[in-house]
């Protein structure tokens, strides 16, 4: 089979082209100074950062019922598959590589020049250029995960894979490179070399972004909230229509302590050094998410007089959502001002959602979408450069300018996220053998054995007390 060989070689030498250039460590007086410190440090926010994405399956799979709890872990971590691919072969370069200030270009496609032994000083001046590109994939791997909780239940196991491969390549990497894009342009100016830096375009007008509350989580929640309305309600009989009762909470509780765990990588990693931005930034992580805890409680109090698991681990990462942004911009005090407005403003969302009846199954937009914008926009507001240097000052500081490019930034970042998700959903809705949703008999009776032909067991008969304290009676849910 000759066309087969050929085939065969081909690939050999594709992959044995774009990874040479990592082989041999260069000589010692032509390396640029790696801080083993910050090389530690950025390993171990490269591994809690990944942790976040199994973590964000159990925050979502204890929501569901328990007939499709193992399709709605599988819609996160798939993600882990496809996008490490995305990434390697191309994303990656289009979203860092020098380029124009709209999208980068090619030359880094398959890691090819990202050096193991050498830092890329116009990201990271201290680490080595491949462990930055590992830890921005792992940002990479949640965002779209992120967008699963909007349609949980319904969508099609292979159009979801296909729609997040597309999505990854036109919206996240687009999005990351107008705002986080960096480079420098050597020119000739008047015969004499001189080095130019250029930005993405919405670096360049002078947005900040400090750890992904544009790039990560106004992109993912307004394509969630996009999603759920062209994908549809959930039908009304099925094991997740809006009514539906979640299997397992301690799931959902276990879901978001490991996201706040993680979110330490997430956030104070973003200094890209073991220092005391570092610091700064984990600090404003926990104190945001203390504060988002105990505002869903305390209006949870005030409303039903209940305090739920569920809506103080959703305190909690809306919280995380809002001071991302911030957390290497602000300082610590404000952390709680962050908490406590992002969620008030999320538990309104959540409100607005049920009373016009949007199934945005487990709230990816109520969370991160409303949770990021009012962090980019409460940035705009409290960054300083007094905690950041290569930041700038907000409003609150005499700048009134930067809440101006906040806001811009993030009607760009949800017109790019909102039209293009709706491009490519209306596109794959319509290819024939493929669309959008599973058969109703088939969202009526779980996703998990038609498309993973396995199921949850569980050793102790679900219940539901029914006027236990009346009655004593006991309703089975098996």
């Amino acid at each position: 089979m000759p066309s087969f060989r050929a085939t065969v070689l081909l690939l050999l030498s594709f992959f044995s082209v774009i990874t040479a250039q990592n082989t041999d460590p260069p000589t010692e007086a032509t390396v640029p100074t790696i801080n083993t410190g910050d090389t530690a440090w950025i390993l171990c926010s490269t591994a809690l950062v990944m942790l976040m994405t199994p973590g964000l399956s159990l925050f979502y799979g204890g929501m569901v019922s328990r007939a499709n709890v193992i399709n709605t872990l599988m819609l996160s971590v798939v993600t882990m598959g496809v996008i490490t691919v995305e990434w390697v072969l191309f994303g990656y370069s289009l979203a860092f590589a020098p380029g124009t200030p709209g999208m980068g270009d090619f030359r880094w496609g398959g890691l090819k020049d990202v050096k193991a032994y050498e830092p890329n000083t116009d990201y990271a001046p201290t680490i080595p250029h491949l462990l930055f590109s590992m830890y921005q994939l792992m940002f990479a791997i949640v965002t779209p995960a992120i967008i699963s909780g909007a349609v949980v239940g319904r969508m099609k196991f292979v159009t979801w894979i296909i729609f997040v491969f597309i999505w990854h390549i036109v919206v996240y990497d687009l999005i990351a490179h107008l705002v986080w894009g960096i480079w420098t342009e050597t020119k000739i100016v008047n015969g004499i070399e001189e080095s130019v830096i250029r930005y993405g375009w919405l670096k360049e007008r002078g947005a900040i972004d400090f750890a992904g509350g544009t790039v990560v989580h106004i992109s993912s929640g307004v394509s969630g909230l996009v999603a759920a309305i062209l994908v549809g309600k959930r039908s009304k009989g099925s094991k997740e229509d809006i009514a539906f009762r979640a299997w397992n909470i301690p799931f959902t509780v276990l879901g978001a302590c490991l996201l706040w765990f993680g979110w330490f990588g997430f956030n104070a990693g973003s200094a890209l050094g073991a220092n005391g931005l570092a610091a700064v930034a984990f600090a404003n992580t926990t104190i945001a998410a203390g504060s988002g805890f105990l505002t869903w409680i305390l209006i949870d109090g005030i409303i039903y007089r209940k305090a739920t698991a569920i809506g103080a681990s959703s305190g909690a990462v809306v919280g995380l959502v809002a001071i991302t942004p911030a957390a290497g911009f602000v300082v610590p005090g404000f952390a709680i001002l962050f908490g406590l407005v992002s969620v008030a403003f999320a538990y309104l969302a959540v409100r607005i959602k049920k009373k016009i009846s949007l199934d945005d199954s487990l709230d990816a937009f109520s969370c991160h979408g409303v949770g990021g914008i009012v962090g980019a926009f409460m940035t705009g507001l409290f960054a300083t450069k007094e905690v950041n240097e290569y930041g700038a000052n907000g409003a609150f500081y005499g700048n009134p300018k930067l809440l101006g490019e906040q806001v811009l930034a993030i009607v760009i970042a949800a017109i790019i996220s909102g039209g293009l998700t709706a491009l490519i959903l209306l596109s794959l809705k319509f290819i024939p053998f493929l669309g959008l949703r599973v058969l109703k008999v088939e969202e009526e009776v779980g996703l998990d054995e038609k498309y993973h032909g396995e199921r949850v067991n569980v050793s102790v008969r679900n219940v539901e007390l029914e006027d236990m304290g009346e009655t004593g009676k006991v309703k089975s849910l098996d």
